[in-house]
């Protein structure tokens, strides 16, 4: 059973920095990847960083992962997280892939770990919540020609901030990707509303429910729901700092903080990859982050 990760850089930047003059903020990934890597390996003692040639050599480089394995990039940005799910192919074992913008300060990753479960996700979105349920309704027949779904559909679907999926599951996962995303371009991926999103966690789901595997959430979704994804995750120990909360100036400074108070030995780290990288860049020069604490 293999722990990874994976990230490639875009010549575009992220998909969650909208304005082109903001592409180069996705460098200040770095904080949050550097504390990932830190409370993963808390836990589990080694795992994999999967990553492109630009990735490593402007960023990756600067954070002290056991291994890396380089996979370049041929994914067109629209399907950027597709190069998650051909690094997740590429490992012919059971596997979990923590996202870098995720840190665990719990070994929540545990029960699959275990064997307890055939599928370990971040949490079951549910059908209220879900910003891509339209697709798998207008598609009901496809999904069912395909046997990819021929059971009734409720509505949910999974997020993959943390998915770890065994062996079993897997040959019916990737065998559901290739079908779909042969369809999807078929179709035109232009005309279609989050594909990576239906892509990686719509269809893993489809696909557990149509062969009963065992889904274990990590964050319960009826406890995000009223109590919201962040504070939910601190109660567990588990933070995902998706979308543009990576950017944040004052996330940053959190994780700074943190890190030179209760991880004193990786501070350097930080220093030296403001002082060779982040330096460059004119939106550094305004942070005003402090040094030391």
């Amino acid at each position: 059973m293999k722990i990874i990760q994976s990230f490639a850089q875009f010549e575009e930047g992220s998909p969650y920095l909208q304005y082109r003059n903001k592409r180069d903020y996705v460098y200040l990934s770095f904080y949050c990847f550097l504390l990932s890597h830190i409370t993963v390996k808390k836990f589990y003692d080694e795992f994999t960083m999967f990553c492109n040639s630009k990735a490593y050599n402007s960023m990756l480089q600067y954070i002290p992962y056991d291994i890396f394995q380089f996979i370049e990039n041929d994914n067109a940005f629209k399907m950027w997280s597709k190069y998650k799910i051909d690094v997740m192919r590429s490992i012919g074992e059971d596997f979990i892939h923590i996202d870098p913008d995720v840190s665990l300060f719990e070994p929540l990753i545990d029960p699959f770990v275990k064997g307890e479960c055939d599928i370990i996700v971040q949490d079951v979105v549910s059908r209220t919540d879900n910003s891509i349920k339209k697709f798998v309704f207008d598609n009901l027949a496809f999904f069912a020609d395909t046997k990819i779904l021929t059971k009734p559909f409720d509505g949910r679907a999974i997020s993959c901030g943390t998915v770890g999926i065994n062996k079993y599951a897997q040959e019916y996962y990737f065998a559901g990707i290739d079908v779909l995303y042969e369809a999807m371009l078929k179709h035109g991926l232009e005309n279609i509303d989050y594909p990576t999103l239906i892509l990686e966690e719509q269809l893993l789901y489809l696909l557990a429910v149509e062969n009963d595997f065992k889904i274990h959430e990590i964050l319960p979704y009826s406890l995000i729901s009223n109590e919201g994804f962040l504070n939910t995750g601190d109660k567990f120990g588990y933070l995902h700092l998706w979308r543009d909360l990576k950017y944040k100036r004052d996330i940053i400074n959190m994780i700074r903080k943190k890190i030179f108070f209760d991880y004193p030995e990786y501070f350097d780290h930080i220093l030296k990859y403001e002082r060779d990288v982040l330096s460059g860049f004119e939106f550094f020069k305004h942070m005003k982050l402090p040094k030391a604490y």
